[in-house]
């Protein structure tokens, strides 16, 4: 005999009939699955969501009792499961029920359903008294107290259906144990109430399901004044008007724009005013809702830092333009202040270099003007110190020119091995210098100007041989040869320079010498620097100094 449940929350629960002389195939190669379906907000299905049943399709003529269908439900119920009369006298339950409420099947059996939830009842505060019918519960979630047999209660949804066993009506309860739904509800709501950031839903229409308590205060609507309004109203142009438009390509094309990638919008309040925002959208599907959660934080403050930021970086490039130009305009002071020491100490000098040499022409002269009687030896005499002075003025002339127009290296490849020993001819060595080369036969070819390093080297070798005047010794002129360079040295065993004198050396019209400007290492440096190469210097007071020029291999 078939049967039916009673609509429990206005969804059905059907059941198939069965053919009751094949229950006793179960366990068997012909059982069939027996799904019961529900979408109620509380709960995905009142029973287990599959029950295996003997398959009574081969047989549809046969059809089992109600009282085995119910056998065959009871065991395998999720939910607590109870019968009662229209008293409240319970006549079955299950064990999920006999667990719920910690008493045994056989105690719960005979027992009013007052005693297992007496808040539904008036002299416990509830709607219901003894007499009233129980049968108004029918269709209904009830939200009930639950009391366990050790006096302990819990939260429970109760839903009551009726269904007739030969002739009489019998009232199903079915009980759910919602403390953990409960919780999590309570701790969901605890944490979309004091979020700090919007939190805000919406349908598939764009219209506001729900907002938390930040929206309201974000964006000055109570929560009743937006919801089941489309969300375009927190939007100002262009926003608001491409709102709906942006949403409905999405659903048509499935094209994701925004949903799932966070960015910054704009935001209108309802007193009209706009805020910068960041907004991260996520798509969530209940059952066959389709809604969309945006997560909605203000970033007024984070916006007004940057600009402030961005002002204080135009300040600082402004600080740092001016200060520029102030150190460009300072450094320029500087150089024409040192161009004018440099000018002072030059004309020094030179003055030094030129008055002397001057005089002595002068005194010639005066002689030779004014001499009445002078031999033809004074006379020559005379007249080759005038030519003496004049070539010492030319020497200083010629080596201003020199730092003043130093042309461009034309740089060739050259075997120095030759022309060193060509430059040491043309320096005048006294009897107590000796000279030594240490060249290898191999030397390889470098890069140079030759008129230019002819230059660099004779002004190293007068050096060396100054050092050497009094005492004599020995100059040597060494090479050393690496993969990607040579190194020339000329080295002398003279007196040596003073390290506070040493780190001076090679600035310009810096001298240790009664005569001179102080030009010939700097000129050097220049010379060696102009063919891509480096001045070096070494020196032991007492032993000796070291000269290097290092050169790239040609």
């Amino acid at each position: 005999m078939a049967f039916k449940l009673l609509p429990l929350w206005r969804l059905p629960i059907r059941f198939i009939p069965i053919d009751l002389n094949h229950w006793s195939t179960i366990g068997g190669p012909d059982f069939v699955t027996i799904r019961i379906f529900s979408s109620l907000p509380f709960t995905t299905s009142v029973l287990r969501p599959q029950l295996s049943l003997p398959n009574f399709m081969t047989d549809p003529g046969k059809q089992p009792s109600q009282a085995a269908v119910l056998a065959a439900i009871h065991p395998q119920a999720m939910d607590g499961i109870i019968t009662f009369d229209d008293t409240g006298l319970i006549l079955s339950a299950n064990s999920t029920t006999a667990s719920l409420f910690a008493c045994p099947i056989e105690r719960l059996v005979g027992q009013n359903i007052k005693a297992l939830m007496p808040s539904l009842f008036k002299d416990d505060g509830g709607d219901h008294d003894d007499q009233s019918s129980l049968r108004d519960w029918i269709g209904f979630r009830k939200e009930a107290i639950g009391l366990r047999s050790d006096g302990t209660t819990f939260p429970i949804h109760l839903v009551v259906s009726e269904f007739k066993v030969e002739g009489k009506s019998i009232l199903a309860g079915i009980i759910r144990d919602v403390y953990d739904l409960n919780e999590r509800q309570a701790r969901l709501e605890a944490i979309l109430n004091n979020a700090v950031d919007a939190i805000i839903t919406i349908d598939d229409r764009g219209l506001i399901d729900s907002a938390n308590p930040a929206t309201e205060k974000l964006f000055g609507y109570q929560t009743e004044e937006i919801v089941g309004k489309n969300v375009k109203i927190l939007m100002p142009n262009p926003y608001h008007d491409e709102h709906d438009g942006y949403l409905k390509n999405y659903q048509d094309t499935g094209i994701r724009k925004i949903i799932g990638i966070g960015r910054e919008v704009v935001g209108q309040r309802k007193d009209g005013t706009v805020f910068p925002m960041h907004l991260a959208v996520s798509e969530i599907q209940l059952g066959e809702r389709r809604l969309f959660t945006g997560i909605v934080r203000d970033i007024s403050d984070l916006k007004k830092a940057e600009r402030e930021l961005a002002e204080a970086n135009d300040r600082l490039e402004e600080n740092v333009r001016l200060r520029t130009a102030e150190l460009h305009e300072a450094q320029a002071d500087l150089v024409r202040s040192e161009k004018f020491a440099t000018l002072g100490k030059v004309s020094g000098g030179i003055a030094h270099e030129i008055r002397n040499p001057l005089n002595a022409v002068k005194t010639s002269a005066y002689y030779l003007l004014n001499a009445k009687s002078a031999s033809p030896e004074k006379v020559e005499e005379h007249l080759h110190r005038i030519d003496r002075q004049v070539t010492v003025i030319d020497n200083v002339v010629t080596a201003l020119s020199d730092v003043a127009r130093m042309p461009d290296a034309d740089l060739c490849p050259v075997n120095l091995s030759k022309l060193l020993r060509n430059v040491v001819s043309t320096v005048e060595l006294p009897s107590n210098i000796s000279v030594k080369f240490e060249l290898p036969e191999d030397l390889p070819k470098v890069l140079v100007d030759v008129n230019q390093i002819v230059i660099a080297f004779r002004n190293l070798l007068r050096n060396a041989r100054d050092a050497m005047i009094l005492e004599g010794g020995m100059l040597r002129v060494v090479a050393d040869v690496s993969d990607e360079s040579v190194t020339f040295r000329i080295i002398d065993s003279g007196t040596g320079i003073e390290p506070e004198i040493l780190k001076k050396i090679l600035e310009p019209l810096f001298t240790t010498k009664a005569r001179g400007l102080g030009l010939g290492l700097s000129i050097t440096r220049e010379i060696v620097e102009k063919n891509k190469g480096s001045l070096s210097v070494e020196s032991e007071v007492g032993k000796g100094s070291r000269f290097g020029i290092q050169l790239k291999r040609g």
